[in-house]
């Protein structure tokens, strides 16, 4: 008799954001390769995926608000369930699991995804509770996981800088791109989409994105292009600031703050260009969307991510990190180049979900330390 193929996911939420969007995915391919999944969230708040989750996956809900509060709840479930390996998608988690396992000496192997450009992710860091007690725990302790999947190159060489002794103990996946956004592409005929006079910005208005680079541009090229409108579609705490600050350059009339979508297709699909203006990146998410519906990208070159998803010229325009000028400069460059929308979905074709998915199975097959000689084969 074949043995059941086992794997949990773990990860606070089914919220907005790209870690989430990847979990479920990758969830939904296990299951579509009879795995049998376990998707284990922190609670249903704003759970915007849920509606994407496969009925394959088995959802288990721990009812709790955050992940001080998910061990007893977490250990009643490892010892239930018994998990082999768990694939986790937080720090936070992935430290209470390290701190779980010697105390109730459960063998399951933790492999963490790493989520973000570890170093530059530290500085930003604000608050007591995070600064001081959550991030010297990280820092002390998620070296311990068994193994660490990066999103790109990038990010694992700043991993190893802070945690030598994860020295063979990573990987490189790059992330799939969101299976809905992959399936519409395959029907879209892209020489009959229209391209309207929009560019796009994507993500939470939080400093990490930083769009107040993006405004700023914007308002340099907004007189050569009286129609050209600039799209913001995202939540957060500097809304405020940012709708000032389009006041402030005169240009709060062509500054569209779409809130949260939860279907970003038709933004993707009839922009000009999406916009990415981060401090940095994990892996950019809405790169690869906006690739694959055909749409180019001008991106600042970042930790971690642009650098290797960019085809300049192709797919693109990478930017000298956090050039406001150099921003403009391409801004200006899109509308005198001939992008081919096609083309441009093209190099998109090795975040594809079925490619990504193989890999991770490949990984958590095997032993973490075999999967890392097959992780060559991953980019």
């Amino acid at each position: 008799m074949t043995k059941t193929k086992r794997i949990t996911f773990l990860i606070s939420t089914l919220g907005g954001g790209g870690a989430e969007g990847v979990c479920v995915t990758l969830a939904n391919g296990f299951a579509e390769q009879d795995w049998q999944v376990d998707l284990v969230i922190l609670n249903l708040n704003n759970a915007v995926y849920h509606d994407h989750l496969s009925d394959k996956v088995n959802l288990v809900v721990l009812d709790v608000n955050h992940a001080r509060y998910a061990a007893p709840v977490l250990l009643k479930y490892i010892r239930k369930e018994q998990p082999e390996k768990i694939l986790v998608f937080n720090y936070e988690l992935a430290v209470l699991l390290v701190l779980l396992r010697p105390i109730f000496r459960f063998k399951t192997k933790i492999i963490a995804r790493n989520i973000n450009t570890l170093s530059q992710k530290q500085k930003l860091v604000s608050g007591f509770w995070r600064k001081h007690i959550v991030q010297r725990m990280v820092d002390t302790l998620y070296c311990k996981v068994d193994h660490v999947i990066n999103q790109c190159k990038a990010m694992e060489q700043d991993l190893l800088s802070i945690f030598s002794n994860f020295q063979g103990k990573t990987s490189v996946i790059y992330n799939p791109v969101a299976s809905h956004v992959e399936a519409y592409a395959k029907t879209v005929d892209f020489e009959k989409v229209e391209k309207q006079d929009y560019l796009l910005c994507v993500g939470r208005l939080e400093e990490q994105k930083a769009f107040h680079y993006g405004i700023e541009a914007f308002a340099k090229v907004a007189s050569a292009f009286p129609n050209l409108r600039l799209k913001i579609v995202g939540q957060g705490s500097l809304e405020q600031d940012l709708k000032q600050l389009s006041i402030d350059l005169n240009i709060a009339e062509r500054v569209d703050f779409e809130g949260f979508q939860k279907d970003m297709i038709p933004y993707y699909l009839h922009a000009k260009a999406t916009v990415l203006t981060s401090l940095y990146e994990g892996f950019p998410n809405v790169l690869v969307e906006s690739i694959t519906l055909g749409t180019p990208v001008i991106a600042f070159d970042c930790p971690s991510g642009p650098s290797e998803i960019v085809v300049e010229g192709e797919n693109g325009y990478l930017v000298e990190y956090l050039s406001v000028e150099g921003l403009t400069e391409k801004m200006l460059s899109l509308f005198s180049s001939e992008f081919e929308a096609h083309s441009i979905h093209l190099t998109a074709v090795k975040y594809s979900a079925v490619e990504v998915i193989k890999r991770y199975e490949t990984l958590v097959q095997g032993s973490v330390r075999t999967a890392y000689s097959e992780s060559q084969k991953f980019f």
